[in-house]
């Protein structure tokens, strides 16, 4: 018959022959060899060490359970150093907002934690919104800071997202998001029907960002010669590539070029021909929109993209953050919404802020994400995108 292994005896003694030894375990010298122990012996007693290892694994697991339920939310965050997380690389506009906001929201959170900026850069914002929503820690040190991601979870679907858009706990959003047909002056194009009659080479950062989105959008319903060049990783680089030629024009952001580049709009350096917005901006009030100039049969397609940029600029955390953080961290961003030396720093940076609540961007997103596949088709295709 095979032999049995049993656990070892508390008197040092080794285990039964054929079983070896338990990691870690080395036999006392001064201990004999004896492996002709009584059956009955040793199943008292490995059913007196099973027990006591049962409890005291019990009472272990049971500890820091008990004093995370006890800890409140100014204790956790006491200390702490919390994470504010963007799908974009440095200098862009999303940048300028993340320091901006990371400045002054540890003040409002309980226990006043240490901010900091982190940036998860690739597809459209589709990457750090995985991040947050899987692998990074559920407990509230980590914030999104969300571009449109409903729309690129709806066009990219469950093969490349990893995330649910409808189950992040949002904070709120803290601007809209106006991005405009930015246009170098030595391209030779000074109006929209200029960009149809030749070859415009434009950049953006991935087939999933809304830089190449509007881009192939206004090749498909207005006809311009758009050839889209990918792979830019932030706001800066974009400008940066068109300061040297490589590319003639992009889908900035006007905070980005008002924030990063004032001095191109004051001296004429760049043309603004379309607006990717619902509506003018006041900056803008000549420029055209890009849903306005869009024919009947089309403009559906043109809605469902633009309809994401109230909430383009937006905060969550992940769907696993406990409640009572949740509610902490809501309340400090609209705490941060009326700070004062925040609204200051910010209009000092040519940052606008108009918020949306939690509420609002929940229902924005719920509208996004049920809209219907025979319409999220159509946008694909207009965009370029394939299954």
């Amino acid at each position: 018959m095979a032999n049995r292994c049993r656990l070892p005896r508390t008197d040092g003694l080794n285990r039964p022959d054929g079983c070896g030894t338990l990691p870690g375990y080395e036999k006392p010298a001064n201990i004999a060899e004896n492996n002709t122990a009584s059956p009955g012996r040793s199943n008292m007693l490995h059913s007196k060490l099973a027990y006591r290892f049962a409890f005291a694994a019990l009472a272990v697991t049971a500890l820091p359970a008990t004093s995370a339920a006890a800890q409140t939310v100014a204790e956790f965050y006491k200390g702490n150093t919390v994470a504010i997380l963007m799908g974009t690389g440095p200098g862009g506009s999303f940048d300028l907002y993340g320091r901006t906001i990371a400045a002054h929201l540890g003040k409002h959170i309980p226990g006043n934690p240490n901010i900091i900026v982190e940036h998860m850069p690739g597809a459209g914002g589709a990457i750090a919104g995985s991040h947050i929503y899987g692998p990074a820690p559920q407990d509230g040190t980590k914030i999104l800071l969300a571009h449109a991601i409903p729309i690129t979870e709806k066009m990219l679907g469950g093969k490349t997202i990893r995330f649910k858009t409808r189950e992040f706990h949002w904070l709120g959003a803290y601007d809209a998001i106006a991005q405009i047909m930015t246009v170098w002056h030595t391209a030779g194009v000074k109006t929209i029907d200029d960009l149809k009659t030749k070859e415009f080479v434009v950049g953006s950062f991935s087939n999933t960002h809304l830089t190449y989105q509007w881009a192939m959008l206004a090749k498909t319903v207005l006809g311009t010669k758009f050839k889209v060049i990918t792979g830019y990783r932030s706001g800066n680089d974009t400008n940066l590539a068109m300061e040297r030629g490589e590319i003639q024009g992009w889908a900035a952001s006007w905070e980005n070029i008002n924030g990063t580049r004032p001095q191109w709009i004051r001296d004429k350096t760049v043309n603004m021909l379309v607006q990717y917005t619902l509506e003018r901006i006041p900056q803008l009030p000549d420029v055209p929109t890009l849903l306005e100039l869009t024919p009947p049969g089309k403009k559906d397609v043109v809605e469902f993209i633009t309809s994401g940029t109230p909430i383009a600029r937006s905060m969550a955390v992940g769907p696993g953050v406990p409640k009572d953080r949740v509610d902490a961290l809501r309340k400090a961003f609209n705490a941060l919404m009326r700070d004062k030396e925040f609204l200051a720093e910010a209009e000092k940076r040519q940052l606008a802020i108009n918020p949306r609540s939690a509420a609002q961007v929940q229902a924005m997103v719920d509208k996004i994400i049920t809209a219907s596949p025979e319409l999220v088709a159509r946008v694909k295709t207009a965009v370029g995108m394939t299954d």
